[in-house]
């Protein structure tokens, strides 16, 4: 346990804050670990410090801590008791890892933009425009200069402070609870002025010192204050610390998707609303309030929103757009089938420019770009609606051929998707690149520098396998290759979203996730695996990794909401989200499926089945009111008070992109995963299910709990056959089962696969 620590200096500290001034009284805790208590008088009371350490059975790398803090007499006025851990061999080479608040310590040049922050300075616009960030939480990049990201728990998906050292060879994994009953711990990482020391601070209550972030703004005065203690009041810090050799970055990513809920320990599950009845709420919604019967298209919000926001109409990707059609053609009924054929016709004749690039936006007769209306941005298009338009167009004749193998796409579809493929090849061929954003009329990178074209190696690897271009499959892997050495093994994905800079996010991460299982696919390739599983584990630092104890009175604590699966959008917009965007995650099932790793079933399995709590209903109106219309999901899930401490568990503004996320969901996952051979059962959708053996065969025996009816599609497989290629469209070879409300029903497994 002492090697553990000896490269760190461990001490309790309680702080006293009266207005800007706060003064301290620290205390080495290493020496109070062997049961009698240290005591100290400050802030007017007598203090009693206990610390107990011991290894962790099973974790040789770690130990695990607990320092009690009592005022045993007098009391104390605005007080906050610490943990500090003060790592003595540090530099700026450090990467500082907060899961979803800082990668690479968010150590890059500022840009002081209001939202949405968007480029414009000459020096940082061109296809080598350098890595930046908006006014976020971030250590400083110019030396000589105060350097501290001070958070709260609620700004992480796992509290936690991870950092690996390049120098030393090391990483480092220290994690905690979410809070006390003084309310949300503190997470700091501060750094001395010659970046040779640090200090990691775990605090309760958290007070952030002076200024915390807001919308784009780390100088908002904190509201934060220390707790009144009076004799017999106490809190208990918990910690376990890990130190481990560590090669890279990508050892620490590793070690941290093993561990994360070695504390908060493992999730658990509410059945509310079965997987089909959720779609089919979503889906009458979308007819309703999404469908654009006189242009043709599913906007991407609902009507009265596109009549007062062009960017509530017509989107390509990123927020919805071409993803919906998809989702309808795989598991809609005949009406929204109908109009998702619509929906492309409407594309391939209307919306594609002679470079072979689709209107990113469009509204009230005009298309126009992605700068948000900045003044030389007219042509401005997001790669990244691009490659999701190309990869979710190739899906979707997948769809269609899976359900007639007759079907072949239209000349001019076909044409369509060809040209836009053809547009990433020549842009690559010259640039080197697919940059962030795109000249919509020449297809030159007028912003690169960033891992915005994720979902693009994809998309053309997808195309190369369905149009027989091999040309398409070599400059996927190509684009895949340079953004893996580039971005994926430095440990941070950025650009994703459009209105970030270049903060980093997990929409780029789970867009290279997939990109990478794609090219894995269509190749057979096993590097393309191996690199899918290290992005994965990047991914899941996303992700919720436990269900966040959201206020009482808070919409989504009156429901009782599990926030565990919820996926973070970036380091910028401090909120979790119900699902990714915008995809169904199915990358990480196929990815169980050809590792084993059960990490990867685990968390799509939290994501999935947790999605549809998020649907307002009229049963179950979502927000406080006026609550969300039937059928709305919002993006926020807010752990965070970045949005103010009234909004915790709130912020819901209506309808958002996760309702595509919710409809990919249920149309590319099984309800119920099954290995009849190894008895492994995962169960995505809200229903109660286990194995049985009746008549001497594997059986299922199922139950559903709510009050909806369930048709449940089922995946059975032999763990042989979970080696095998799943490809585009598999979900349409899954049977499914009717189950009515309260109902049991037994199925047998044999003819199931």
């Amino acid at each position: 346990m002492s090697n553990l620590l000896e490269r760190t200096a461990l001490q309790a500290r309680i702080t006293q804050f009266d207005g800007a001034c706060e003064r301290g009284c620290a205390v080495h805790a290493l020496s109070c670990t062997d049961g009698e208590p240290l005591r100290a008088a400050f802030a007017g009371a007598r203090w009693e410090i206990a610390a107990a350490l011991e290894p962790v059975p099973d974790r040789p790398d770690a130990v695990d801590g607990r320092i009690a803090f009592r005022a045993a007499e007098g009391a104390a006025r605005e007080v906050a008791v610490a943990i500090e851990f003060h790592e003595r061999t540090w530099s700026r080479e450090v990467f500082v890892l907060l899961p979803a608040a800082a990668y690479n310590g968010n150590r890059y040049p500022c840009r002081h933009y209001k939202y949405p922050p968007m480029v414009h300075e000459p020096a940082d616009i061109g296809p080598d425009a350098p890595v930046l960030v908006s006014d976020v939480p971030r250590l400083n990049h110019e030396d000589g200069q105060p350097s501290r990201i001070q958070l709260l728990t609620g700004d992480l998906t796992t509290p936690a402070i991870c950092f690996h050292n390049p120098r030393s060879g090391e990483a480092v994994i220290l994690l905690t609870e979410q809070a006390s009953p003084l309310g949300n711990h503190g997470v700091t990482v501060e750094e001395s002025l010659d970046r040779s020391t640090a200090v990691l601070r775990i605090e309760a209550p958290g007070v952030r010192r002076d200024t915390l972030y807001t919308m784009v703004n780390t100088a908002t005065p904190s509201w934060d204050r220390g707790a009144d203690w009076k004799a017999g009041d106490a809190v208990t810090l918990r910690f376990r610390l890990f130190r481990f050799p560590a090669a890279d970055v990508q050892a620490l990513y590793d070690r941290l998707a093993d561990v994360r809920k070695d504390l908060t320990g493992p999730v658990t599950f509410q059945h509310v609303l079965p997987f089909s009845a959720a779609f089919a709420i979503a889906e009458d919604k979308y007819q309703r309030e999404n469908w654009n019967d006189a242009e043709s298209y599913y906007q991407v919000g609902t009507h009265d929103f596109a009549a007062a926001c062009k960017y509530g109409d017509w989107q390509l990707g990123w927020v919805g757009g071409g993803m919906t059609p998809a989702a309808f053609l795989m598991a809609g009924q005949a009406a929204s089938r109908q109009r998702a054929l619509r929906n492309l016709e409407w594309m391939f004749n209307r919306a594609q420019l002679p470079s072979g690039l689709f209107w990113v936006m469009y509204s009230r007769g005009a298309h126009c770009g992605d700068g948000f209306d900045l003044p030389g941005t007219d042509r401005w298009y997001m790669v990244r609606k691009q490659a999701d338009g190309l990869y979710f167009l190739i899906k979707t004749f997948h769809v269609l051929h899976g359900q007639d193998a007759a079907w072949r796409p239209p000349a001019h579809w076909a044409t369509g998707a060809q040209r836009l493929a053809d547009r990433f090849v020549d842009t690559f061929r010259r640039f080197g690149q697919l940059g962030q954003y795109l000249d919509c009329e020449t297809g030159d990178v007028v912003v690169g520098g960033s891992t915005a074209a994720a979902m693009a190696p994809g998309a053309l690897a997808l195309a190369g396998q369905y149009f027989s271009q091999p040309e398409y499959i070599e400059v996927a892997e190509a684009l895949a290759r340079q953004l893996d050495e580039r971005d994926v093994r430095s440990g941070i994905t950025t650009g994703g979203p459009g209105e970030i800079l270049k903060c980093a996010d997990s929409e780029s991460a789970f867009a290279m996730l997939e990109s990478f299982v794609v090219l894995y696919e269509v190749t057979g390739d096993a590097h393309w695996r191996d690199r899918a599983e290290a992005m994965a584990a990047q991914c899941l630092t996303w992700c919720a990794s436990y269900d966040y104890a959201f206020p009482p009175n808070s919409p989504f604590g009156r429901l009782d909401m599990r926030a565990a699966g919820s996926v973070w959008a970036n380091v910028q917009n401090k909120h979790s989200a119900p699902g990714i965007c915008t995809l169904s995650g199915d990358a990480l099932f196929k990815l169980f499926r050809y590792t084993g790793n059960r990490l990867w079933l685990d968390q799509i399995q939290e994501t999935a089945h947790n999605l549809p709590q998020y649907l307002s209903r009229t049963d179950r109106p979502v927000g406080e009111p006026p609550a969300m219309r039937t059928g709305y999901i919002c993006e926020r899930v807010n752990f965070s008070d970045w949005e103010g401490r009234e909004n915790i568990g709130g912020s819901l503004f209506g309808s958002c992109w996760p309702e595509v996320s919710l409809l990919l969901t249920v149309a590319e996952l099984p309800g119920i995963y099954v290995q009849p051979d190894t008895g492994l059962l995962c169960v995505f959708d809200h229903i109660e299910a286990r194995l049985i053996e009746a008549d001497g065969a594997p059986t299922l025996e199922c139950r559903n709990p709510t009050a909806f009816d369930a048709t449940v599609r089922v995946f059975a497989e032999s763990s042989a056959d979970a080696r095998a290629i799943l490809g585009q469209a598999a979900a349409l070879r899954w049977p499914t089962r009717h189950i009515p409300a309260g109902a049991t029903r037994v199925m047998a497994l044999r003819n199931a696969t």
